[in-house]
């Protein structure tokens, strides 16, 4: 415990002043750490991460708003996100303090890719669920390391890298890999349903998926077609599980789930999740009024 609350110290003396960039939206070719200071609650409006990055909360709390949910990640958490990640960002300071403060580390995809195909085993998060990594001693000591590496700028990036890939290493072995979720599919139609599973309410079309996959429309569905699947039908079902479960979830209604799967009308929502599921989705949850939007 002591020696974790020391670590957590050291981190802290690198949050001392708020170092966040302009905008996240950059190109960079080495990865990068800056610190996140507030001292009144904000709240951060359709953040995009372009790479895959690690979060440690260390003073305050953060919330992740995204599908519907909003988590909490209170002092002393790390959060994992995947490159493409979006949603709104609230950042808490602490009662006592007055303060909030976290550090962002973000890192290229190649690394991640790369610990992947070094460990195809270990299981890659998705995006909501299963983005929280333990903060022990293990963890903070490779971090700091990290941290050393970045701030020494004559440091050649190669060893830069190899700083990342001992963080990336203690995260897979934990089952949160920042990887694109899609990255370990076996097939075109599962990279599909996992990218509409992994942000149901992004406005997927053909042209959107097949540049996600590195592919041309026609080569995206001509080959689903010879998976026997259709894109249409994929979208459509993967939304419906996703509202589907959130239905079932304290606090969610048949509004909320629309607008999470991707639907912004509630009455094209319930015809479609008859279509689909085979029930009406105001058995699940408490009746709504039904709008006549598109």
């Amino acid at each position: 415990m002591t020696e974790t609350r020391d670590l957590l110290l050291a981190l802290k003396r690198l949050a001392k002043v708020d170092t966040r960039p302009p905008s996240l939206l950059r190109v960079a070719a080495r990865p990068s750490m800056f610190a996140f200071v507030a001292r009144e609650r904000e709240r951060i409006a359709d953040v995009f991460l372009p790479r895959p990055s690690l979060i440690v909360v260390l003073e305050g709390s953060k919330e992740l708003v995204t599908m519907g949910r909003q988590p909490s990640f209170a002092a002393g958490r790390a959060i994992v996100l995947p490159g493409g990640w979006r949603g709104d960002v609230v950042n808490v300071p602490d009662d006592v303090t007055g303060f909030y403060r976290a550090l962002f580390l973000d890192f290229s995809e190649a690394l991640v890719l790369g610990a992947h195909r070094a460990h195809p085993e270990w299981q890659a998060q998705t995006g909501a669920q299963n983005i929280e990594a333990r903060l022990d001693p293990l963890l903070i000591g490779a971090i700091l390391h990290s941290a050393e590496g970045i701030a020494t700028q004559s440091l050649p990036p190669v060893l830069v890298d190899h700083r990342i890939m001992e963080i990336l290493l203690i995260l897979g072995t934990r089952g949160v890999l920042p990887l694109r979720p899609h990255a370990a599919a076996q097939s075109i139609a599962d990279a599909v349903r996992t990218l509409v599973r992994w942000r149901p309410d992004h406005p997927w079309t053909a042209d959107l998926l097949s540049a996600e996959l590195g592919m041309s429309n026609a080569t995206l569905r001509r080959k689903l077609a010879g998976e026997g699947e259709s894109l249409r039908a994929l979208l459509a079902e993967e939304r419906m599980a996703a509202a589907s479960s959130m239905l079932k979830e304290a606090g969610v209604s048949v509004r909320d789930a629309a607008l999470a799967s991707g639907y912004r009308s509630s009455r094209r929502f319930i015809e479609r999740f008859r279509e689909i599921e085979g029930a009406d989705p105001r058995a699940i949850h408490d009746p709504l009024p039904i709008d006549d939007g598109k």
